[in-house]
């Protein structure tokens, strides 16, 4: 009897698919939690494939990080099969002379695109943000845009003291509708962002509209979806001290394996 189930487990063993390897032998395939199927890779060049290459940071002590490319973009999750890498960036994409800020190192060196599945999002008062995607042309296309307002009885140091715009916004399912200092709007597709462009709207009286622009205005790409689920804190620190998600496609010319 003990034979005959010996011999059933072999057989079994030999019929199961067998899993692919997840990376090339001697190759380390996880980094701070996070796996890392081949193509990708950290470490020696023979590990990944040019342009995918990765950073398992362990300069900082405690849990390692890793980074897309050599920059600065933490990376949390690989999907071979959706052909994604999910990210985490801080900071605004404008800097406090309102220019477009890069959306970090590792991003624009090896050519990854923003997903259709991440939103724009805007915060401020009367302020509205455009982003612009690089063609390879002079003129670059829109792929996302949203304007948001402030009403004159809104305080500057409460960001949802509207109380009835802050309400549609959760019965809409959104967390920002325009009208609660606050925007997003949802890219047009995947593609290679350029520059975003800020202009302040009219804000009523000469000294409403001083007021409103001490506000903060930030704008950022988030992967759609969060902050409709963990919504914003105050405006002075949202992109400071708060990590970000947003998600990048990727792409090969040739078989994975």
């Amino acid at each position: 009897m003990l034979l005959m189930a010996l011999q059933l487990a072999a057989a079994t063993a030999v019929l199961l698919p067998q899993a692919p390897p997840i990376g090339k032998p001697g190759c380390n395939t996880i980094c701070g939690g996070v796996m890392v199927p081949y193509p990708f890779g950290f470490g020696s060049s023979r590990c990944y494939w040019p342009g995918l290459n990765l950073t398992c940071d362990t300069s900082h002590g405690g849990t390692p990080r890793l980074l897309l490319g050599d920059g600065t973009l933490r990376v949390t999750e690989i999907s071979l099969h959706n052909a994604t890498v999910r990210v985490v960036r801080t900071g605004s994409v404008v800097n406090a002379t309102g220019d477009f800020t890069s959306f970090g190192r590792g991003f624009v060196e090896h050519g990854y695109f923003l997903s259709y599945r991440n939103e724009l999002v805007v915060t401020g008062c009367n302020v509205m943000g455009t982003l612009l995607a690089d063609t390879g042309e002079n003129a670059p296309r829109v792929i996302g845009g949203c304007s948001s307002f402030c009403t004159v009885q809104d305080d500057a140091s409460d960001m949802f003291s509207a109380v009835d715009d802050y309400g549609e916004a959760m019965e809409l399912g959104k967390y920002c509708t325009g009208t609660t200092r606050c925007c997003q709007a949802r890219l047009s597709g995947s593609t290679r962002p350029r520059e975003v462009q800020v202009k302040w709207l009219h804000g009523g009286t000469t000294s409403h509209a001083v007021e409103q622009r001490l506000v903060p205005v930030n704008v950022f790409v988030a992967e759609e979806g969060w902050v409709d689920l963990n919504g914003l804190p105050d405006q002075d620190l949202v992109l400071q001290d708060e990590e970000v998600p947003l998600v990048l496609r990727w792409g090969v010319t040739r078989g994975l394996w």
